[in-house]
């Protein structure tokens, strides 16, 4: 039987709120550890990640530890109808649409990028990712040929997502289980 997005929504959301704070820390520190392992990571320079909200698995010391790796760390910035991407700096940045914490710098050209960590409501071991339904990472993914990383609680893994054209494909789905494989 398949579910539709406003329900998996709804379902992904209580999931969500079930896990106390210890579990959200445990899990990020693991899906770090999992993506440090693959060898895009090894070999990728430059790197978009993103700001976490309060409901997204936490991702500011991963920010900080890759930045002090070495690695080009961007993070997406909500203008209009899209994302565009600007270079992190820790002392450049400001509260921006939907209260995210985005760089101040001038944007960049997706091209530069090598490696894409993606947040999602859910994703299923096909690669595919239901977004919050606004689009904006679709529209991003379709201007980079870079590796995506779908990165998630392991409760947000659905056995299927219910998907559409114009949605964007992981190349992997990592959780603190593991990476699963996408496309």
């Amino acid at each position: 039987m398949s579910i539709d997005k406003t329900t998996l929504r709804k379902q992904m959301k209580i999931n969500k709120a079930a896990l106390t704070t210890e579990e959200k820390i445990a899990e990020s520190r693991a899906v770090e550890r999992h993506i440090e392992a693959l060898p895009c990571f090894a070999t990728a320079t430059h790197i978009l990640l993103y700001h976490s909200l309060p409901d997204e698995l936490p991702t500011h010391e991963i920010i900080d530890k890759w930045h002090s790796m070495g690695k080009t760390i961007y993070l997406p910035v909500v203008v209009g109808d899209d994302l565009v991407v600007r270079r992190y700096t820790p002392e450049a940045m400001q509260q921006g649409e939907f209260n995210i914490w985005e760089p101040t710098g001038t944007e960049v050209d997706t091209d530069i990028l090598e490696l894409i960590v993606v947040p999602g409501v859910a994703f299923d071991s096909n690669g595919n990712r239901l977004g919050r339904g606004k689009g904006y990472y679709d529209r991003l993914l379709s201007r980079t040929q870079a590796t995506c990383i779908g990165v998630c609680y392991k409760c947000q893994i659905a056995e299927q997502i219910p998907t559409e054209a114009h949605d964007r494909t992981m190349h992997y789905i990592v959780t603190s289980e593991g990476v699963i494989k996408g496309i």
